[in-house]
């Protein structure tokens, strides 16, 4: 009986053991992680007076700021990784968990602390290549090429940072060992002692190709490469470890173990020290400062005073808001949270189909991805180097046109059964224009974003900055920010900065073992041998972006897609801004798009008496607006290209 009762505390030990290490180490990093955000954002209001003080300069004194794009690459690596560490505390890291979901407990528990496992393997290698990077700087006394500063400090600086993630996956680890062994079944058991000779057998690979059991051509060699990255991707693991995983093994067997090895220590910090990625963060928190000003609230009650009397005007409402909110607002989500959170309530009020009202918010948030700023345009411009402002301003009417087709779409609908959809009341001409008036912060910002970009006055980069600085200006002038909000604007925009640099901090080294393997070229020359016409070739495509989109999220599915396909629409003799236009609306049809759905998802979050299964059948008869939008781009190129051939 004795021995009976010590097993069952031994039982117990172990998952209170686990938890009180996971604990542990929560507490070890809690106060470097907090520093590190504040040193982030430090960086980050740096990196806004920079650019701001830079493009002052140039245009009323014709100066600039001496090595200012040097400072900006190196306040990058600030400002990128500082807060991994806390985006991961908060799970905030992106993974396609679908599969996860799909897979009983059992089995769920022990991936996903093997997929943190190999996570952590991969994040304590790139950490160790940046260190080694960061010795040879300073062995070789390597400065910058204008100012002279030593670049040494700053590449340590980011061996840190990545260390201070390594501990936060550490913690992670021990939180999802715990939870395995709490399980206390077997075949999780067996399921988690798999993972680890897993891992070794990867990472063997990586570093010692030359031990490989078996030999494989070297197109098969790629394709081995790339099927382990959808694999990974799809049992959980983080998607940027997948990408460097998958980089280390594909150079490894195709060149060298020091060739990966190498590539994964210097593209990393290339990826990140390069001062176009400045934009991310920068447009990031310009469109947070005007959702936590209320500016967002003030364009849906503008739009409702003007086209809420319409058949389903309320929806129509949120469609012209969302838009609106676009231009200032890079990224769909945004518009999501913004408008469900101010729109769903009213449409409550009137007896509003709850199916179309939740689908009409979730749709007409995808236009944030074509109307500037862009975080998918930005991506696609970073991997195929095709010019970023071209991409904006070739999103702006594709943008408009779409928020044109889903209010008439809505209007039909609900003309042709009111109970979907009631008729607000009818404002007179004075509340219109009163509301209008109200909107002139977003048609500041828009003017000074857009209009810098359009005229040639300032480079992206340099737009999201000033955006930055007019945003913070207006909000102050209209005392809609108080320091709260401010603090919180700041920390949101570097944690879901980082959560989107991280991945491209890999994507590059990626995207070299895509060169090396050769299966682009490949790839083209099959789909040439079929000797498909212009429209088949472009259906094509498009079919295989839906069906990817089911199951990815937007930025990953562009990091993933967009070196193989590229080459192959070049050789077509497609435009490069015209296939990035149709490749972004493509994807994010996917956002709204089951099993994955992560707009649906969102707006589920917020109306939670609807279920999931509801908003997907009202997202449906959407499909009808992307169809249309998709179909005239592609009939009609020059919807997208035409204010591009202006600038």
């Amino acid at each position: 009986m004795a021995q009976a009762a010590d097993s069952g505390e031994g039982d117990r030990g172990l998952p209170a053991g686990l938890e009180r290490f996971a604990q542990a180490i929560r507490r070890l990093i809690d106060l470097p992680a907090r520093a590190s955000i504040y040193v982030g954002a430090a960086a980050l209001a740096a990196m806004m007076i920079l650019t701001v003080s830079d493009v002052s300069l140039r245009n009323m004194f014709s100066l600039v700021v001496p090595g200012g794009m040097e400072f900006t690459g190196l306040l990058m690596i600030i400002v990128a990784l500082t807060p991994l560490a806390a985006v991961e505390r908060e799970g905030g890291h992106i993974r396609v968990d679908l599969l996860l979901r799909l897979v009983p407990g059992w089995l769920r528990a022990p991936t996903i602390a093997g997929g943190l496992l190999l996570t952590l393997a991969t994040i304590l290698i790139t950490g160790y290549r940046i260190f080694l990077q960061a010795r040879y700087l300073s062995d070789n006394g390597i400065v910058t090429g204008v100012t002279g500063l030593p670049e040494w400090p700053f590449v340590a600086a980011a061996t840190l940072f990545i260390l201070l993630f390594a501990l936060a996956l550490l913690g992670s680890l021990a939180s999802a060992l715990h939870a395995t062994v709490q399980l206390r079944d077997s075949r999780s058991l067996a399921v988690l002692l798999a993972w680890p000779v897993a891992v070794g057998l990867i990472l063997l690979l990586a570093l010692f190709p030359q031990y490989a059991p078996f030999e494989l051509p070297r197109s098969a060699r790629g394709l081995f490469a790339i099927s382990l990255c959808f694999i990974l991707i799809f049992l959980g693991v983080h998607i940027a470890a997948a990408m460097a995983v998958t980089a280390l093994v594909g150079i490894s067997i195709l060149v060298s173990s020091t060739a990966s090895l190498t590539s994964l220590g210097t593209t990393t910090i290339d990826v990140v020290s390069d001062q176009t990625w400045s934009v991310v963060p920068l447009f990031t928190w310009m469109g947070l400062i005007v959702v936590a000003s209320g500016f967002a609230e003030d364009l849906y009650r503008s739009a409702y005073r003007w086209i809420g009397h319409l058949p389903g005007g309320l929806a129509s409402a949120s469609t012209v808001a969302c838009a609106g909110l676009s231009s200032i607002v890079g990224d769909t989500l945004s518009g999501v949270y913004s408008m469900g959170s101010i729109a769903l309530p009213q449409m409550r009020k009137y007896d509003y189909d709850m199916k179309l009202a939740t689908a009409s918010i979730a749709c007409a948030a995808t236009i944030g991805v074509m109307i500037p700023p862009s975080l998918a345009f930005i991506v696609y411009g970073m991997i195929t180097e095709v010019s970023i402002g071209k991409l904006f301003m070739a999103g702006i009417l594709p943008g408009i046109l779409f928020a044109f087709i889903l209010v008439g779409l809505i209007t039909i609908r609900a003309w042709l059964n009111p109970a979907l959809a009631p008729r607000g009341e009818v404002s007179s001409w004075n509340e219109r224009f009163s509301s209008s008036a109200k909107v002139w912060p977003i048609v500041v910002l828009m003017l000074l974003v857009l209009g810098g970009i359009y005229t040639g006055a300032v480079t992206p980069n340099e737009a999201g900055g000033i955006g930055v600085f007019g945003a913070l200006v207006v909000s102050a002038l209209t005392r809609r920010l108080t320091w709260a909000t401010l603090w919180q604007s700041i920390e949101r925009a570097l944690l879901l900065s980082a959560a989107i640099i991280i991945i491209f901090m890999f994507a590059t080294a990626f995207s070299r073992f895509i060169a090396i393997s050769g299966l682009t070229q490949q790839l083209a020359d099959l789909i040439i041998g079929f000797q498909l016409g212009t429209y088949q070739l472009i259906a094509a495509i498009l079919v295989f972006y839906v069906l990817i989109g089911m199951f990815m999220n937007a930025l990953p599915a562009l990091v993933l897609t967009v070196p193989l396909f590229y080459p192959v629409a070049m050789s077509a003799g497609f435009d490069p801004v015209w296939f990035g236009v149709v490749v972004v609306i493509m994807v994010e049809l996917g956002v709204v798009t089951p099993p994955i759905g992560v707009n649906v998802f969102a707006i589920a979050a917020i109306a939670r008496d609807v279920p999931m299964y509801d908003v997907f059948r009202g997202v449906l008869p959407f499909w009808t607006a992307f169809l249309i939008l998709i179909v005239l781009i592609v009939a009609f190129p020059q919807i997208s290209l035409f204010l591009p051939s202006l600038m």
